[in-house]
């Protein structure tokens, strides 16, 4: 039998792989010791207050007319800060990513500023932007505002890379847009939805997913300087999107999960007994409906588990509060919104503020974002 030889540049190619993928997975310097902030889990007391429930409109009258995909974060002086994308329509050329903050639910949100636009991102990058989506914010225990955003230089949100951009005054400027590496490759369809979680030496943990060929969630591991220094799959079963991770200890995590995919119409979760070493269990179908639509989850006071979701087979024209023990059985105890198709009430976004109250956002038929605030004392009435 003659030996058969691969051609020289098929043999390039290999070995070219091959030293890609160790220096982009094994030149990181990853500490081995990573564990959440003992802020992401740790159980509190709420103060003792009156039930509390306050809804507001963030965006003005007169501002883009279609908008979606809202976040919110707290800063350290407790002001709020949000944002959405915004334009005439989702993935036209002229969505911006919008800001705005308020020193109190009660006084309002102020005027909404442009903080990441297509031609701002293209120069930054030096490359061709096509369109903008997906912010995320989250204020670091050091004070520092971060914001990552999808951007596409080509085709659709699966062809997607996320950008980052990061402030050190409260929002106020913010640092030149820097893509993100995931792949040492294309570097494309990668997607953020979820919110980041801390980890006590400082990097954070930012859920993502993947669009292309298959549907599947991610865990991106960041450093201080907004470099990823390693990536963690954290699902087999394709379809689970958009994960949203719950610290639950220094190790133990549970992510959420949108169903995109399959028959069961469940918005999905597993338990992620270490997830820093890519120690992730199967995934299952929670009992609560997806009609392949985001959820939001944080931790509760108590340590239960608190949702917001579309609790449909079909639409999103119903957005609703609901609480579990384990994070994997649930019950529905307040509708935020209820209508009728078409209306559409989606992609909440959910945080628990230093006060003790939660803050919700979410997209409220596609022209207006809407903020939520509410108590531990009011979400006990509704049990």
């Amino acid at each position: 039998m003659r030996a058969r030889f691969l051609p020289l540049p098929g043999l390039y190619l290999i070995l070219l792989t091959m030293c890609s993928v160790e220096l982009f997975l094994g030149g990181s310097g990853i500490p081995a010791d990573l564990k959440f902030a003992a802020s992401e889990f740790a159980f509190t007391t709420p103060p003792e207050t009156v039930p509390e429930y306050q809804v507001s409109f963030v965006q003005p009258v007169g501002g883009a007319p279609s908008v979606h995909a809202g976040t919110i974060t707290q800063l350290n002086d407790c002001q709020l800060l949000a944002a959405w994308f915004g334009g005439a329509r989702e993935g036209a050329k002229d969505v911006n990513i919008y800001c705005s903050r308020s020193l109190n639910p009660s006084q309002g949100w102020t005027v909404p500023t442009i903080i990441a636009s297509r031609k701002q991102t293209t120069t930054d990058l030096n490359r061709y932007i096509k369109k903008l989506g997906n912010p995320i914010l989250f204020a670091d225990s050091n004070g520092r505002v971060w914001l990552f955003y999808v951007t596409v230089s080509v085709g659709g949100w699966s062809g997607s890379s996320i950008t980052v951009r990061y402030s050190d005054d409260h929002g106020e400027t913010w640092s030149t847009a820097n893509r993100l590496v995931t792949s040492p490759f294309l570097n494309v369809s990668t997607l953020v939805k979820g919110s980041p979680a801390q980890c006590e030496s400082g990097y954070l943990l930012l859920p993502v997913y993947h669009e292309f060929v298959r549907k599947f969630g991610e865990v991106l591991t960041i450093d201080s300087n907004g470099q990823v220094v390693n990536k963690t799959r954290l699902t087999a079963l394709g379809g689970a999107i958009q994960p949203w991770l719950v610290p639950l200890d220094e190790q133990r995590s549970r992510a959420f999960y949108r169903n995109s995919g399959g028959t069961s119409h469940a918005t999905l979760s597993n338990e992620l007994p270490n997830v820093f070493a890519a120690e992730c269990e199967a995934i299952e179908a929670t009992n609560i409906p997806n009609p392949d639509s985001a959820v939001a989850v944080v931790r509760r006071h108590n340590g239960g588990f608190l949702m917001v979701c579309n609790p449909t087979s079909v639409g999103r024209h119903k957005l609703s509060l609901a609480v579990s023990t384990d994070g994997q059985n649930w019950k529905l105890i307040h509708d935020i919104e209820d209508s009728t198709p078409p209306d559409e009430f989606s992609y909440p976004y959910l945080i628990k503020g230093d006060s003790g109250d939660y803050h919700l956002i979410y997209t409220w038929k596609r022209t207006k974002m809407r903020h939520v605030v509410f108590n531990e004392q009011w979400l006990g009435d509704q049990l």
